[in-house]
C-alpha cells in the first residue's frame, strides 16, 4: 500500500510538472540581415529582450539571426536574457531550404500548442528578383535591396540572393502558424496573401515601405506572444504616427486568410466582365504605394472601383474585402517632405499589380501571370 501510494504521488507530481511547463505559444522571428539592415536587427533584438521581461514562462520567443559579420544563430529571448542555443556554419538564409530547416528545428525542439512566425528582411512582395532592375533602374535608394530575405554575396555573381514568392510558400508548412507578420517592405499585397493563405490564419503586413527601424518590438513583443495581432497593428501605427517629418510614415493591415478564396472569386467575376479596360486605363487615377520608376503596387479596392461599373459586384467585393481585412490604416502621407512623398487617399489594406502594355517587353507581365492570384482570378 505504501509503495502504491508513493507511485500514485509520483505520477501526480509528474502530471502537475508537465502541466505547469506546458508551452502555450512559440514565436519564431526569422531575421535575414546579411545586408544593409544588420544594425537594425541587433537593435530590434535588444528591444525584444527589454519588452518580454519576466512572467512569460508559458511562451517561447526564438530569434534566428543571420547578420553581416556574425555567425548565423538561433537565440532564445527570455527573462531579460539573450541565450544563443545553436550556431550554424556560414549559410545563405535567403535560401528557402535554410528557412524550412530552421522552422522544422523549432517545431521539433520547441513544441507548443500554438505558433507564430515573423519574417524580417527586405521585401518587394511578389516581384521576381530578376525584374527588380526594370522596376527601379534609376532609384537612388538601392532598389536591388528590395527582394524578400535578401542576402548580399560580395564578390560573387549574382551579387545578392532573394527568395521568390513560390519558394517562400514552399518553405512554410501549411496549417501550423496562427499568424505570419512581415517586418519587410511591400509585402502587403493580395498576391502574397493569396499565395500564403494556407500558411497562417492571419497575416500582418504593409502595402508600402516600412521605415528601416521596423516594428517597435519594445512595445509589440508581448502582443506577438499573446497572438494579439490587432493590438500589434495599433501599436505599430501609433508609434510611427507620433513621429514627425520623414519618419511619420506607416501603413499596416491585418488580413484574415480564410476569406481570401471568396475575395478572389468576387475579383474574378469583375475581371471577367471588365478586365478589358485594364490595358488602356489611366493608372494615375489609382492610389499607388511604391516609389519605383515603374509602379507595381496599387490599392486593390481603388483599382476595382476604377474598372467596375456594376454596383452589385462592387458591393459584394467590398463586403468580402471587409471580411478579409478587419483592420487597416495608414498615415496621410508616406515620407512627408521627401521629393518622392506619397499622399494617401485610399488604403484598403492590400495592394495589387496592374499589368501595363509597356511592361510586356521586360517580361514583368509574363512573370505576373505565373502567380497563383493571376491564375485563379484570370487577371492577366
Amino acid at each position: 500500500m505504501a509503495l502504491a501510494f508513493a507511485v500514485a504521488l509520483l505520477n501526480s507530481c509528474i502530471f502537475k510538472d508537465e502541466k505547469d511547463h506546458k508551452i502555450h505559444r512559440t514565436v519564431l522571428i526569422y531575421i535575414c540581415a546579411e545586408n544593409n539592415l544588420w544594425s537594425m536587427a541587433n537593435s530590434n533584438l535588444y528591444s525584444m529582450n527589454s519588452s518580454i521581461g519576466n512572467g512569460m514562462d508559458n511562451y517561447n520567443l526564438l530569434v534566428y539571426m543571420d547578420c553581416r559579420g556574425m555567425t548565423p544563430a538561433l537565440i532564445h529571448v527570455h527573462n531579460f536574457q539573450i541565450d544563443t542555443i545553436a550556431k550554424y556554419p556560414e549559410r545563405n538564409s535567403a535560401d528557402p531550404a535554410v528557412m524550412r530547416s530552421v522552422i522544422d528545428e523549432v517545431l521539433q525542439n520547441w513544441k507548443a500548442e500554438h505558433y507564430g512566425l515573423v519574417l524580417w528582411s527586405h521585401g518587394t512582395g511578389w516581384l521576381p528578383a530578376d525584374k527588380l532592375h526594370f522596376v527601379a533602374p534609376n532609384m537612388g535608394y538601392a532598389p536591388r535591396r528590395r527582394a524578400f530575405a535578401l542576402e548580399d554575396n560580395p564578390g560573387q555573381t549574382p551579387a545578392y540572393t532573394c527568395m521568390e514568392l513560390d519558394e517562400l510558400a514552399e518553405a512554410i508548412p501549411d496549417d501550423v502558424f496562427d499568424f505570419i507578420l512581415f517586418d519587410a517592405c511591400y509585402m502587403g499585397n493580395v498576391e502574397v496573401a493569396f499565395a500564403l493563405r494556407n500558411k497562417a490564419n492571419q497575416i500582418v503586413s504593409s502595402a508600402c515601405e516600412i521605415v528601416s527601424y521596423g516594428f517597435p518590438y519594445h512595445v509589440v513583443t508581448r502582443d506577438l506572444l499573446n497572438n494579439n495581432m490587432l493590438k500589434t497593428c495599433n501599436e505599430f501605427f501609433d508609434y510611427y504616427n507620433s513621429m514627425s517629418g520623414f519618419n511619420k510614415t506607416a501603413g499596416i493591415s491585418l488580413v484574415n486568410t480564410a476569406g481570401l478564396d471568396s475575395l478572389a472569386r468576387c475579383f474574378r467575376k469583375i475581371i471577367n466582365e471588365y478586365g478589358y479596360k485594364v490595358p488602356t486605363m489611366n493608372v494615375k487615377r489609382v492610389q499607388c504605394f511604391d516609389r519605383f520608376n515603374n509602379h507595381t503596387s496599387y490599392d486593390l479596392e481603388n483599382f476595382v472601383e476604377a474598372i467596375c461599373e456594376n454596383n452589385d459586384y462592387m458591393n459584394e467585393f467590398r463586403l468580402q474585402l471587409q471580411s478579409c481585412v478587419p483592420y487597416k490604416v495608414s498615415t496621410p502621407i508616406l515620407f512627408p517632405g521627401d521629393p518622392d512623398q506619397i499622399v494617401i487617399n485610399s488604403y484598403c489594406g492590400m495592394s495589387v499589380f496592374i499589368p501595363r502594355p509597356e511592361y510586356e517587353e521586360s517580361g514583368l507581365n509574363e512573370a505576373y501571370r505565373q502567380t497563383e492570384w493571376s491564375d485563379y482570378t484570370d487577371y492577366r
